[in-house]
């Protein structure tokens, strides 16, 4: 069974990262904004915020960029650790619960580990709501002392999936996708105190412009 299970996964993630690919190939990409920022030679490393449902469509815009992509230990997770692999990202699986303070430590000492590269995270993930950003992103930029970085997508013609709470989106081919690599913002130990709602309001005028 487990044989079967992972076999699935395979070819799941094969079709996924062939076809996302094949959208790029065929589409105008247009790339806006502090791109140098994404730059593996650049000297700041950052925690880079993304929306869920945008999540597919950002994987060969990063490729070759030294990445750290966090997802979940459960099984739509593997599928996302085989997609993210083949761009060439590491991967580092949480439980879907990452709200305790353990994980941001446990995550804190992976990165330290594997390499110095900047940190994507879907913010409003792995469960929602839709545009609502996790505090733990939040504090995982405050604790490793990391600006936020947030990034944008637009595609001209896309298809979405209306029954995940995601509204995740799958971009077609021949298409036109507008990349933006926006503003940093910095996280201070004050925002915490207000439990962040001030810089939540800020980040979220700016990923849904």
């Amino acid at each position: 069974m487990e044989v079967l299970t992972q076999l699935k996964e395979k070819i799941v993630s094969a079709c996924l990262y062939y076809y996302i690919d094949f959208v790029y190939q065929t589409s105008k990409i247009e790339k806006k904004g502090n791109l140098e920022y994404l730059e593996s030679e650049y000297p700041e490393k950052f925690v880079v915020f993304i929306w869920h449902g945008d999540s597919y469509c950002y994987y060969p815009f990063l490729k070759g960029k030294q990445l750290n992509i966090v997802t979940t230990k459960n099984k739509r997770g593997g599928v996302v650790s085989r997609i993210s692999k083949h761009f060439g990202y590491d991967v580092i699986r949480l439980p879907d619960l990452a709200g305790g303070g353990n994980y941001i430590f446990q995550l804190k000492s992976q990165i330290n580990k594997k390499n110095n590269a900047n940190l994507v995270l879907s913010v409003d993930g792995p469960t929602g709501p839709e545009h609502e950003i996790k505090d733990f992103a939040l504090i995982m930029a405050l604790f490793s002392k990391r600006k936020i970085v947030p990034l944008t997508i637009k595609a001209k013609h896309s298809l979405t999936l209306k029954n995940r709470w995601d509204n995740f989106k799958i971009p077609l081919p021949f298409n036109e996708i507008n990349i933006r690599v926006n503003d940093s913002f910095e996280v201070k130990k004050e925002d915490r105190k207000e439990e962040f709602k001030t810089l939540k309001t800020e980040i979220k005028k700016v990923m849904q412009r």
